[in-house]
């Protein structure tokens, strides 16, 4: 009996054993952490290989609601599964579709519950690249970003590429329109001075003691013919091959002109100032009685011409500045008779002029590219200077062949230098001008053989 009750006892002690070695193996079980290949994939799908064992683990833990202590135990494990973003860019290049590779539902996809195949040049899923093709708070991913800002500063550099090559082709243009007008002029010879003209260079020597510069052709007025009449008027009587004409020059600053009274005292054309450019701030302006007087003085039977008063500092200026003559001219409806004259003047009252400091070089452009535009225009241009201008400042010899409106108020006048007009005073009196006094000029006319 005795032997019954240990015999008894052992069996109880050996399943308690048993019991617990069991209870101790399910623990461990239970509470080891699945591994990654038991967990769900990057897109929320099952693995395709996933174990049946970790499957039945994986519906018991559900069933006794491990997740929860397994996750205060272990912690809870970052999820590869992003969002996909309709509008994103992937890593594998596709749009609208999620980072595991599968097609946007919207776009005719369907789920297949299968992985994406591993990229076969990196080795790694599509999954794995997810994180790297994420997209950013714009929607955009930062491959597209780099993109676009790459994109961004090529189009920019093309456009200053392309900026830089249009004005170096503007330049080659201007130095080409340049060189063949040097050329051009060069073609026009001076021929050797005559015995008169000769005289008029060595008096030229004399007074400014340095050698005068024979680059545009010379006159051959002859000034013993020069005399006034009683009131004031120039004469030239004499000369077989040139006569005068009598004119004058005006601006809003004569006032109100009665041009009858003006052809009726023996005066023939007149040069109307069409505008001016400011000294200082370099505004082009119209001559406020512009239209008026060159449509008055024409009918009143005087040839017309017209200048504006130049403070041009650059080519592109000196152009505008013909712009306006030419568009003065065409308001006024009258078909001008006398040349388009560019006057561009040193003021030596005004120390801040600002033609005052531009290069020699330049004061030439200027003339070149108004006269040039004039020309185009199917005008005749002219420049106004004085002597000072013509042997200091300017380059004659880009000139040659040029109309010149010479400004000398001595007697004689003391360039060498050809000139068509010349504006002798600026002191004259002209009956239906009152107001001021106003600029006298004439006009050399080869006679008739």
């Amino acid at each position: 009996m005795g032997d019954k009750k240990i015999s008894r006892r052992a069996c109880f002690i050996t399943i308690i054993i048993l019991l617990c070695l069991l209870l101790a193996c399910g623990v461990f079980v239970v509470l080891s952490p699945l591994s990654p290949s038991d967990q769900t994939g990057a897109g929320g799908s099952s693995s395709a290989q996933e174990a049946p064992s970790a499957s039945l683990r994986s519906r018991l833990y559900n069933w006794l609601g491990m997740d929860s202590i397994l996750t205060i135990l272990h912690g809870k494990e970052e999820s590869t599964v992003v969002k996909a973003d309709p509008s994103a860019v992937t890593a594998s290049g596709e749009k609208g579709s999620d980072p595991a590779g599968r097609p946007d539902a919207d776009k005719g996809g369907s789920d297949t519950g299968a992985a994406k195949p591993a990229d076969k040049s990196s080795g790694s899923t599509s999954a794995e690249k997810a994180p790297a093709a994420e997209a950013g708070a714009d929607g955009k991913t930062e491959t597209s970003a780099a993109g676009a800002s790459a994109a961004k500063t090529e189009k920019a550099a093309n456009e200053d590429s392309a900026k830089k090559d249009s004005q170096k082709e503007k330049a080659k243009e201007e130095a080409s329109e340049k060189e063949a007008a040097k050329k051009d002029n060069s073609k026009k010879e001076i021929s050797s001075p005559t015995k008169l003209q000769k005289k008029y260079i060595s008096a030229w020597e004399d007074w400014h003691m340095r050698d005068f510069p024979v680059n545009f052709p010379l006159h051959n007025y002859n000034w013993k013919y020069l005399s006034y009449d009683e009131s004031g008027k120039l004469r030239y009587e004499g000369d077989k091959e040139y006569t005068i004409r009598n004119g004058i020059d005006v601006s809003e600053f004569q006032g109100a002109i009665d041009w009858k009274k003006v052809k009726k005292a023996g005066y023939d054309f007149v040069f109307v100032r069409a505008g001016h450019r400011t000294m200082h701030t370099g505004d082009l302006q119209r001559d406020n009685r512009a239209i008026k007087n060159i449509r008055r003085a024409k009918k009143a039977g005087l040839d017309v011409g017209v200048y504006v008063f130049s403070q041009a500092v650059t080519e592109e200026e000196a152009r505008e500045e013909a712009k306006l003559c030419l568009d003065v001219v065409k308001d006024s409806g009258v078909e001008i008779t006398l040349p388009v004259v560019f006057d561009p003047e040193i003021v030596v009252e005004d120390y801040y002029a600002r033609i005052n400091y531009i290069s020699g070089e330049q004061f030439t452009d200027n003339a070149v590219a108004f006269s040039e535009t004039v020309k185009k225009a199917g005008f005749t241009p002219a420049i106004y200077a004085n002597c000072s201008t013509e042997t200091d400042i300017l380059d004659m010899s880009r000139l040659k062949g040029s109309i010149i409106w010479y400004a000398d108020y001595g007697l004689p006048p003391e360039s060498p230098y050809d000139f068509t007009f010349w504006q002798y005073s600026n002191l004259g009196w002209v009956e239906g001008i009152p107001e001021t006094e106003t600029d006298l000029n004439v006009w050399f006319v080869e006679k008739e053989k």
